[in-house]
């Protein structure tokens, strides 16, 4: 007879539950990831558009072109403060899915330890069953004799 753990259906569900939240996390810390290039990629913008616009003052350039530059630069102000508040609500969203994985993790961590357990008491008792059968089987040779 085999060893039968009586949870490993839940145990299942509960391994399932851990990996579907550590693909969540995984998830959100991509986001995270993209959404600090996205600001690496804005400030390099910003300082190219700096640069330029500093050119074109020292160069003989019309207001327009000035104004544009401006307006560009307020355009990556616009768009570095919404990077940084997705960024900021990513970060959130991530301790509060830490938090969901960590107690996913326990739960799984738990009927595993469990499982280890029973397993091992399974097989300390299956060597003492076959260790007793190994007994009976010399005593009755020896009384044979």
């Amino acid at each position: 007879m085999g060893f039968r753990f009586p949870l490993a259906t839940l145990l299942r569900l509960r391994e399932i539950a851990e990996q579907r939240e550590e693909l969540l996390l995984g998830q959100i810390l991509n986001q995270m990831a993209q959404s600090r290039q996205t600001l690496t990629e804005l400030e390099e913008q910003r300082r190219d558009l700096i640069a330029q616009r500093e050119l074109a003052l020292q160069q003989l350039t019309s207001g327009f072109d000035i104004t544009g530059f401006y307006g560009q630069l307020r355009g990556i102000d616009d768009l570095e403060r919404t990077g940084r508040e997705h960024l900021a609500k990513l970060t959130t969203l991530r301790e509060q899915q830490m938090k969901i994985y960590e107690t996913a993790h326990r739960n799984r961590d738990l009927l595993s330890g469990m499982k280890s357990e029973q397993l091992d008491a399974f097989r300390q008792e299956q060597a003492r069953r076959e260790q007793s059968v190994m007994d009976d089987n010399f005593s009755s040779r020896r009384n044979f004799r």
